[in-house]
């Protein structure tokens, strides 16, 4: 065998029909003896074998029509992509909006602390007074 992929189409291979092989054995019982085979008949028909036809080569105006669907599906890409974009930035802005409400909520828990040790601290200035 040759070391060359095969030039013919898959659809041609897959479209090729298997062939019929009609196999009888004739009845015997088990003596270890060469069991008799009638002849075998392979039946292909020409209706079976697929028809190729070649492309006719694009006219310019299907050329054309091919370009604006082409045209039309970037176009249609970049919108989404634009509002992808609107979005993610959307998310971003969110997160910011979460991220300063995180650091106001922490400013706020750290100044309710600074009072509470200023307040115990001023308890203890109290209580060490006659």
């Amino acid at each position: 065998m040759s070391d060359r992929a095969s030039t013919t189409p898959l659809s041609t291979i897959s479209s090729i029909k298997p062939l019929e092989i009609n196999c009888e054995v004739s009845e015997s019982s088990v003596d270890n003896k060469p069991v008799a085979v009638d002849t075998i008949s392979i039946k292909q028909t020409a209706e079976d074998i697929p028809i190729l036809k070649k492309k006719p080569p694009a006219s310019p105006n299907s050329f054309l029509s091919e370009l604006t669907k082409l045209l039309q599906l970037k176009k249609e890409q970049m919108q989404h992509n634009a509002r992808f974009k609107e979005k993610q930035c959307n998310i971003e802005e969110r997160k910011i909006n979460l991220l300063e409400k995180e650091a106001d909520i922490r400013m706020e828990a750290l100044q309710v602390e600074v009072e509470h040790k200023c307040l115990h601290f001023r308890v203890d200035l109290l209580r060490q007074c006659p």
